[in-house]
């Protein structure tokens, strides 16, 4: 009888726990750069080792799988079906990996592939003949603020390009009455991504989706760890329908080291106060008091900030055919949230991203030359100055008040607005490609062998930002402090990163290192690595031609890496 009884509790409560479960909706995995954690409420949290473990049930939860945060549905009638993680380290049992197949990221970058062919074993001739130009989408610094578009994810620091939904739209190009669209819009262009045109096997334009930035970086070069590094992702304009193959997508990716001596880089300053203004917000909402620590130059917060997604989302919406009011695509390629849930159903119309026409307009007729010049300029004679308030007025230190005084001196908050703000910062045209896979889970980079396609493209430029120790700072204490958001369904308004924080042990409340890097994963021919620099174009950056004057080609890649310091 006792028995009879306490099998029924047991099945009751795996009974409950079930329609818990399915009412909610959800998977029970996420990840972090820690260790494996099973937690009390269901959920695991795997270590970069265990992410091939990450399930998701693509068929009907995809939209609630946390362990997914980049699904990459970018409207162009693609979806990811599968979790592509591999444990592959670097200098870890080549058991574990086909070192032939596998591509996953990231990955060590060695210069010696940019040596002349057949020089070296490693040589891999690089086939791009021209810089990746990049034009801006019309997104400014107002509208992103608005669309709540700095975010503070468990894995990076973000900004998206904010997307909206909009049912019924009557000028839509594909037919489709259901879609999606960049929320910001200019008057007379529309609505137009950032875009940036690779060189050598991609004839159409990549749009910018989202911006992340992570401490420390996730690549290497020639062994180097970097302090942080700031990805670019893209999605691609051809569809796979018309590619006749899988989807690609793709990274541009930045390294930035901190210097004491190095002069904050400003665009960092403002997106670093959008970070801090979105803290502040979470906080409030959660009936938390705001961080004690202050950042120089950072405004009051106390803007009264509508939300202008829901306001357009109201203007835009004509005779909607469905309720989409629970649905949320914050970046283009959330759309497989929607799509994937929905990819059984035969009732069920894939949402599109609708792309206004300035997405296709021809390259901006600009004088590119003379652009990147005066950006130098002006970056060197802000550099000059600087150097000079603080040795004559700081005694050779940084110090708040000096920060403060330079944003001040320069009105970093009126400080022109650039999507690709890094891409001026780092001042070098020349990049490591390679074919690889997202960095986070599902790591996407569905190998197809010996082909670049169904990958992850990446551009990661030679030369890192400079920034000072005080911005680095402050990106780890934003990521290791992060508060879960009121409506997460995990921790709410809880302490919640995916990093791994070492603390001081005599002083628990000072952070001694915060690392949201995925670790190196082994190097393979698939990856095909090369180094793209001198000699394959000319550069227009003043820095870049100096450094191409360096004859000895050792000197170069290893004396004299970079565009700065000697």
């Amino acid at each position: 009888m006792i028995c009879s009884i306490y099998n029924e509790i047991i099945i009751l409560t795996l009974l409950l726990h079930f329609i818990s479960v399915g009412a909610q909706n959800y998977y029970l995995d996420r990840f972090n750069y820690d260790i494996t954690v099973q937690r009390s409420d269901g959920f695991t949290d795997y270590q970069p080792e265990d992410w091939e473990q990450i399930q998701c049930d693509e068929k009907s939860s995809l939209e609630s799988c946390l362990a997914y945060t980049d699904k990459w549905e970018t409207g162009r009638d693609w979806a990811i079906k599968t979790n592509y993680c591999q444990w592959c380290p670097e200098g870890g049992d080549p058991s574990l990996c086909n070192g032939n197949r596998h591509h996953q990221s990231p990955i060590n970058l060695e210069r010696v592939v940019g040596y002349e062919p057949d020089t070296h074993y490693l040589t891999n001739e690089c086939i791009d003949i021209h810089w990746m130009k990049y034009e801006d989408s019309v997104c400014s610094l107002e509208q992103l603020i608005d669309a709540d578009a700095f975010s503070i994810e468990r894995h990076s620091l973000r900004i998206s390009q904010p997307v909206a939904i909009y049912d019924n739209i009557n000028q839509d190009i594909d037919g489709v009455p259901d879609g999606v669209r960049l929320q910001c819009r200019e008057k007379g262009i529309g609505s137009r991504f950032g875009r940036i045109d690779f060189s050598k096997g991609f004839s159409q334009w990549w749009y910018l989706s989202h911006t992340d930035v992570k401490t420390p970086s996730e690549h290497t070069q020639d062994g180097k760890r970097y302090d942080a590094e700031i990805q670019l992702h893209h999605f691609y304009s051809v569809t796979a329908e018309e590619a006749g193959t899988n989807n690609e997508v793709a990274t541009v990716s930045i390294f930035a080291q901190a210097y004491n001596d190095a002069v904050p880089y400003p665009f960092l300053d403002k997106v670093i106060c959008q970070w801090r203004r979105k803290e502040y917000n979470v906080r409030k909402e959660c009936g938390l008091d705001p961080v004690e620590s202050t950042y120089p130059g950072c405004f009051p917060l106390k803007r009264s900030k509508r939300n202008l997604r829901n306001e357009q989302q109201q203007r835009s919406i004509s005779s909607p055919t469905n309720s989409k009011k629970d649905i949320d695509f914050l970046t283009a390629q959330d759309v497989i949230l929607y799509n994937d849930q929905h990819r059984n159903n035969p009732n069920h119309t894939n949402v599109k991203i609708h792309m206004d026409e300035g997405n296709w307009a021809p390259a901006e007729e600009k004088d590119w030359d003379t652009w990147i010049k005066e950006q130098s300029n002006e970056m060197t004679e802000k550099e000059d100055i600087y150097h000079r308030m603080r040795n004559e007025y700081h005694g050779g230190n940084h110090t708040e008040e000096l920060h403060r005084e330079f944003r001040k001196l320069y009105q970093y908050e009126e400080l022109e607005w650039f999507n690709y703000w890094p891409m001026l910062g780092v001042r070098t045209e020349y990049y490591f490609r390679y074919s690889g896979s997202q960095t986070i889970p599902p790591c996407y980079g569905n190998f197809i062998d010996m082909s670049r396609v169904g990958t992850n493209h990446w551009r990661v430029m030679k030369d890192p930002i400079r920034i000072h120790s005080r911005q680095l700072l402050e990106l780890q204490r934003l990521s290791a402090e992060r508060i879960a958001p009121i409506g997460s369904t995990v921790n709410a308004c809880q302490s919640d990163t995916a990093a791994k924080v070492t603390r001081d042990p005599m002083d628990p409340g000072k952070i001694v290192d915060v690392n949201n890097a995925r670790p190196l994963m082994s190097w393979a021919k698939p990856h095909f690595k090369t180094f793209c620099e001198c000699k394959d174009w000319e550069s227009k950056w003043p820095e870049d031609r100096n450094w191409c004057a360096i004859e000895d080609i050792n000197e170069r890649f290893y004396d004299k890496p970079y565009n700065y310091g000697w």
